[in-house]
């Protein structure tokens, strides 16, 4: 169902976008202390008129001077940018826990006993563009708990610094989940380093994998003897000369059925035009994957099944980018633009709230998705995700 424009900045809008709020939306501001001054009176004395401005403000992307105005207009309380400024800075973990509430009644399965008591932590980086910029300025590295979709880490860097686990704290009990551009042996290390384990889909050229005790795997002749459509693995060693020891771990393959398979080519072709490969045409036809999963503690199908999930979650980041323009930078202090992520994401799945009933966060399966969900077809499902890419009002 596609989610119905609201207009944010109008009182009835507004309403609408209140009644979608948990129950405990107030109480939990003055758990978090956003509406406490350390002098002067309180312009902001209820969490209504503190989330009208923040959420005005972030679906908007209208500056602050403007929000404030916009919101002075409609009846809302009458500040200056600097209070809301200020209460940017302060209003991130509130916005995080009124996150964590709605997800609650999401639906996301990535509960730690549904996955073998892993911690699930998707990292993935976006490019964004700060305020008057005409092309891409920075890229923002994101560390999502899967569980309640909490903002574990956002670390702000230049275009040219890459992706990599390697930008991200772990601890044991974690599964770091990534895809291709988090296959380097560097960044894997770091997470095994830390006492945590990783699940990544493969990438041939960035991460050479070696036989234990032996020669480099040669990756594609092992693929080209999977059998059907049954997965595969075998044991593997990745090995980081910025470490001092070597990862071992299971490489994960299946072959997909023809139709996803074409469809997976058709993307590669896409995505790299002329600069497309015979190998890597052949190689679309297949999912492939690294973990450092135990089989005792996660068999092969439901490595996978994870994967597909992880997929499914980007899927939707990659929907609410485009409904709320996740992708525009209000500024570039830490502390605001933590603020203002948050935000966009409670508007997000507000406004799933209100397309859906509060049932699950991600739609049912649909026709038309990215030929990388073709996971599903593997299972038996014949079905896949769509991606939902037509824009409408942020809220």
């Amino acid at each position: 169902m596609e989610p119905t424009p609201i207009d944010v900045t109008s009182s009835g809008g507004w309403q609408t976008i209140v009644a979608h709020l948990p129950e405990e939306f107030e109480a939990l501001a003055k758990e978090h202390k956003v509406l406490e001054v350390q002098y002067g009176e309180a312009k902001i004395t209820t969490a209504t008129d503190l989330l009208r401005l923040v959420l005005v403000h972030a679906g908007t992307g209208l500056g602050l001077r403007q929000t404030v105005a916009l919101v002075a207009e409609d009846g809302g309380p009458d500040v200056s940018h600097v209070t809301l400024h200020k209460k940017m800075r302060l209003a991130s973990p509130y916005l995080a826990a009124l996150v964590r509430r709605v997800t609650q009644s999401g639906g996301v399965d990535a509960a730690p006993e549904r996955w073998a008591g892993y911690e699930l932590a998707l990292v993935d980086a976006s490019t964004f563009c700060g305020p008057g910029a005409e092309s891409t300025d920075a890229r923002v590295h994101l560390q999502l708990r899967l569980t309640d979709l909490a903002i574990l880490e956002a670390r702000m860097e230049d275009r040219s610094v890459g992706e990599s686990f390697k930008r991200f704290t772990w601890h044991a009990g974690q599964l770091a989940l990534g895809d291709r551009g988090y296959a380097n042996p560097p960044g894997i290390a770091s997470v095994v380093e830390q006492g945590a384990d990783v699940l990544v889909r493969v990438n041939r050229q960035a991460l050479p994998m070696f036989a234990p005790h032996g020669d480099r795997v040669d990756v594609m002749a092992w693929l080209r003897s999977l059998k059907a459509h049954s997965p595969r693995e075998r044991t593997v060693v990745v090995r980081s000369h910025e470490h001092d020891f070597d990862v071992q771990g299971r490489l994960i393959a299946v072959r997909l059925p023809a139709a996803e398979a074409e469809k997976a080519r058709v993307r590669v072709r896409r995505e790299f035009g002329g600069k497309t490969s015979a190998l890597d045409l052949e190689a679309a036809q297949y999912v492939v994957l690294f973990t450092t999963v135990p089989t005792s503690r996660m068999p092969i199908g439901m490595c996978l099944e994870l994967y597909r999930l992880r997929w499914q979650v980007e899927l939707a980041f990659k929907r609410w980018k485009s409904l709320c323009h996740f992708d525009q930078l209000p500024n570039y202090r830490d502390d605001t633009i933590l603020a203002w992520l948050n935000a966009k994401l409670l508007l997000a799945l507000l406004m799933h709230r209100m397309a859906s009933g509060a049932s699950a966060l991600f739609p049912p399966a649909q026709q038309n998705e990215e030929p990388d969900m073709a996971l599903d077809a593997m299972e038996g499902r014949q079905h896949s995700l769509a991606t939902n890419r037509q824009g409408v009002a942020a809220a």
